[in-house]
């Protein structure tokens, strides 16, 4: 499923119980296996507002890790910051530089492809974040960089156990909209209702 692009011219935590351990802070092999279509979002620069724009986040599997999802094993994932896209390719969002990790030869002004390269490799950069408020003093992982793995070693990272998908931000039956959580639902749960598609 291609991702939709918007012209620009929530749904409720389930409560379910997710035990996992918190990786240390470092460099992982991943793979691209969701493309979370986070919808229009409203935007303002200096209280200056701006015209809306669509968001995506993208879903990393961390090759090797899983976490605990009541009582069921399933692969670790994180989502990377959402960040805005447009009808092309341009310096204005950082897609062009989230696109360039999978294709090298990305250029200003054509439209990513991502379908693509849905379940290509990645090499992760996990940090931590210490929660406020309600979450205060717990410990969170999250992306803090993705860059390419050269093409010669592409080969030796596990393949994903998740199976690549491109969200839809209507569609809460989307496998990629469902594995959505934390800030990337929270997003998501902010769109524009009833944006005007292409």
């Amino acid at each position: 499923m291609a991702l939709k692009r918007i012209n620009t011219g929530s749904k409720e935590n389930t409560g379910s119980n997710v035990v996992y351990e918190v990786l240390p802070a470092g460099e992982y092999e991943g793979r691209l296996v969701y493309i979370a279509d986070l919808g229009l979002q409203a935007r303002d620069f200096k209280g200056e507002e701006k015209p809306p724009c669509q968001q995506i986040s993208l879903g990393i599997e961390i090759c090797g890790q899983s976490v605990t999802i009541d009582d069921v094993e399933v692969p670790k994932m994180l989502w990377t910051k959402a960040f805005n896209i447009f009808a092309k390719l341009n310096d204005k969002g950082r897609e062009l530089e989230y696109f360039k990790i999978f294709n090298p030869q990305a250029e200003e002004g054509t439209v990513a492809d991502w379908d693509s390269y849905m379940g290509e490799p990645c090499s992760v950069h996990i940090s931590h974040r210490i929660g406020k408020g309600e979450y205060a003093g717990k410990t969170f992982e999250e992306i803090a960089m993705l860059a390419p793995i050269p093409a010669k070693y592409r080969k030796g990272v596990p393949e994903s156990r998740i199976t690549p998908c491109i969200g839809d931000a209507e569609d809460e039956d989307n496998a990629a909209t469902k594995a959505m959580y934390g800030l990337t639902r929270y997003i998501h749960g902010k769109r524009l209702q009833d944006p005007i598609p292409f």
